[in-house]
């Protein structure tokens, strides 16, 4: 295990403000592949991470779209095969059909954003090398964690270890594959 590639290294901080501070810094150093483990969110993070991705956000909308304008199509293919004249109504009455394509553009939607999440998150990934250290276990009880990736530009293994501990990580671990 020992001679398996070093896919980035795992820092290990007491505090959500020293990680937050270590994270701030690394971001200001250059590192670009970054990640931050913590019992609890912590203010700030997100932006320092630089976490803005909004294609969920527009993956639930072309779900709702495609969802309404299927049963837009469907309900209007049927009343054109199967005309029914009740009551002196249209034989395409959009009130009528609110209700289902509502329903329908919801669950297309919420279809939609579930499975682009697991698709955008790689899940299900049941292992990740990060359980593999020592100490990650610590991140669900009340240690905060750094991750630089490998493949960052910025990354070199004695550098970024060097900077790690200059941040004032406790302890810095090595993530194999």
């Amino acid at each position: 295990m020992a001679d398996a590639p070093v896919l980035g290294l795992l820092g290990e901080f007491g505090t959500a403000d020293a990680l937050l501070d270590a994270a701030k810094r690394a971001r200001a150093e250059g590192y670009e592949k970054l990640d931050a483990f913590s019992p609890y969110p912590v203010e700030g993070m997100a932006e320092t991470l630089a976490i803005g991705d909004q294609r969920i956000g527009w993956l639930a909308v072309i779900g709702g779209a495609t969802g309404i304008a299927a049963t837009l199509l469907l309900q209007d293919f049927v009343n054109r095969d199967y005309p029914l004249d009740a009551g002196g109504r249209p034989l395409i009455a959009l009130p009528a059909f609110f209700v289902v394509d509502f329903e329908i553009m919801i669950l297309f939607a919420v279809t939609f954003a579930i499975i682009g999440m697991l698709w955008m998150n790689r899940l299900p990934r049941l292992h990740h090398p990060l359980f593999g250290t020592p100490r990650f276990s610590l991140a669900s009880d009340d240690r905060f964690f750094l991750y630089i990736a490998a493949d960052d530009a910025k990354f070199d293994a004695e550098d970024t270890r060097g900077f790690l501990g200059a941040l004032g990580a406790w302890t810095i671990e090595a993530v194999r594959a």
